[in-house]
């Protein structure tokens, strides 16, 4: 990252936004199941974990209760994560002095999506698995608003991807071109999943999209005025509305 470019955090998706915890919230109240379906069959007793990007802890929580071992947390802001037993790092990782030790595992849900330098986090990141040890990252896939037959919604949403990749350097379909980083990173036992929640209006994830439009707000209705954002909400909020947004694709591999 240059100097004065834009992060995860600084402004947008600030952790001192006052909706950001519940905006955090909806999005692990939805992919939490998925995450744990998929990390299940890796994690054993014992195992020390590392969650990157670890926002309000819930998969670390769970690492934690189901390995019975230490478990690290890792975010540029920790006021999520305190007084619950993990060992915290308060770190940029994009930063290429942070090492944070080697894990048996090491996780990170809609982290690298979010990094201009995702391929060179990555790269370290495979450097805090110990050998023999697992690294299982979750980025989206943008499977739904692009073709939905809700005109505000789409274009919506569009103009918020295209905000957050002008902004802070995300993509929001970093997680199509998986498993082919951790293959290329010479891990074995490679495989990949793909988990698409159903959009339900009123309902978490549609909470999710609601308060990520608040959060950017003004940026969007620069873009597209306040009436097509305003439509965008309502069909989010509309107990009749049945549609997608991303999907999770998930990657996992064994370091030799």
């Amino acid at each position: 990252m240059t100097q004065g470019e834009e992060r995860y955090g600084d402004r947008l998706y600030s952790h001192q936004d006052p909706g950001e915890a519940d905006r955090l919230g909806a999005l692990a109240g939805v992919f939490d199941p998925y995450s744990f379906e998929r990390l299940r069959p890796i994690v054993r007793p014992g195992f020390r974990s590392c969650d990157v990007g670890a926002g309000l802890g819930t998969v670390a929580q769970w690492l934690m209760s189901t390995s019975g071992a230490e478990t690290a947390v890792v975010d540029i802001d920790l006021r999520n994560l305190g007084g619950r037993g993990f060992r915290e790092f308060q770190a940029d990782i994009t930063d290429p002095a942070f090492a944070p030790g080697q894990y048996d595992l090491v996780h990170a849900r809609f982290v690298l999506m979010h990094l201009r330098e995702r391929e060179a986090v990555l790269r370290r990141m495979a450097q805090w698995v110990r050998p023999g040890g697992w690294l299982v990252v979750s980025d989206a896939w943008d499977l739904g608003p692009a073709t939905s037959s809700c005109a505000a919604y789409r274009e919506t949403a569009a103009v918020a991807s295209e905000l957050g990749a002008r902004t802070i350097g995300s993509d929001f379909n970093a997680g199509r071109r998986y498993p082919r980083p951790m293959v290329d990173l010479g891990f074995s036992q490679v495989g990949f999943a793909v988990d698409v929640p159903v959009l339900e209006g009123g309902g978490t994830l549609a909470r999710f999209w609601m308060s990520t439009a608040n959060a950017a707000r003004p940026a969007l209705v620069n873009e597209l005025g306040s009436r097509t954002v305003d439509e965008a909400l309502a069909y989010l909020a509309d107990p009749a509305t049945h549609d997608l947004g991303i999907g999770m694709v998930t990657m996992w591999g064994r370091r030799a």
